[in-house]
């Protein structure tokens, strides 16, 4: 594709954070796909070590960081996503910042194509774009679901009532609006969405590309850590908070609780992964 980006204009760094579960092999090829396969590479990466993580991707960092602008933050203990972007976030010295997740592979125009769309709306607060489920089995990709996003502001602002209209894995964000609506906070498996809200909430533009920019790796585990009675509550007093905030209704509200405790708590796991791919994955 012919980019709309200037190169000399345009430095943004990208954002990685480590834990105790993450796999060697996996970082690396979540940080070559993002930097050395990219038309449009970050210019540094933010690294924040979220506890003690294993050897062997302490080891890929140093290695990385031999060729590449690398900061690196660590914290003695976990202290939970939120904690660990938000300070990734407060460290950065760009206007953007770009997620990368340990364990996803960023296609070779990614950063291009949010790039330009940076360009098209300099009001944006946040980009993203969909995704590409694979697992990998015997070695080979094997790849599932194509999943696409809203595309516009009020596309997205619609679809936010319901569900989070960004997916983090995809995200790039500015910098000082995201630090203007008070950073990353805690929340329980959701601190994209509940950041996401209170962008919205302050009159933010968030917008997605219209095609993929990221192959998203899924497992039998993915479906089972979205369930449960405390995944369940949380979600729901998010809902509530996007009440608060004007970004939803109440009846989207008490039919969004209600679908969720049917899938999220009473549905196996199995069941539950049928549901998300065949059913809510198309509305």
């Amino acid at each position: 594709m012919t980019s709309a980006v200037n190169k000399s204009d345009f430095c943004f760094a990208a954002m990685l954070c480590l834990y105790s579960k993450n796999i060697a092999a996996e970082v690396e090829e979540a940080l070559i796909s993002a930097f050395d396969r990219q038309s449009y590479p970050p210019s540094q990466l933010i690294v924040v070590y979220d506890g003690p993580i294993p050897d062997g991707v302490d080891s890929v960092i140093k290695r990385f960081s031999k060729y590449k602008d690398v900061v690196k933050i660590v914290f003695d203990q976990c202290k939970g996503h939120g904690a660990a972007r938000a300070a990734a976030v407060s460290a950065c010295k760009y206007d953007w910042i770009a997620v990368i997740d340990a364990d996803d592979i960023s296609m070779p125009d990614r950063f291009e194509k949010l790039l330009n769309l940076v360009v098209r709306y300099p009001k944006a607060a946040v980009v993203g774009g969909g995704l590409v489920e694979f697992e990998i089995e015997d070695g080979a990709m094997i790849f599932g679901h194509t999943i696409n996003y809203p595309v516009n502001s009020d596309e997205v602002r619609r679809y936010l009532a319901r569900r989070s209209p960004i997916a983090q894995p995809t995200a790039m964000l500015r910098v000082a609006s995201v630090k203007d609506v008070g950073n990353y906070q805690c929340w329980f498996n959701n601190e994209d969405y509940h950041l996401w809200i209170r962008l919205a909430s302050a009159g933010y533009e968030l917008l997605n590309v219209s095609e993929p920019v990221v192959w998203f790796r899924t497992s039998p585990h993915l479906f089972a850590r979205r369930g449960g009675i405390r995944y369940w509550w949380n979600e729901v007093k998010l809902q509530y908070f996007s009440y608060k905030n004007g970004t939803t209704t109440v009846s989207a509200l008490l039919t969004g609780a209600i679908i969720r405790y049917f899938v999220q708590v009473l549905m196996p796991v199995e069941l539950r992964a049928l549901f998300y791919r065949r059913v809510l994955r198309k509305l």
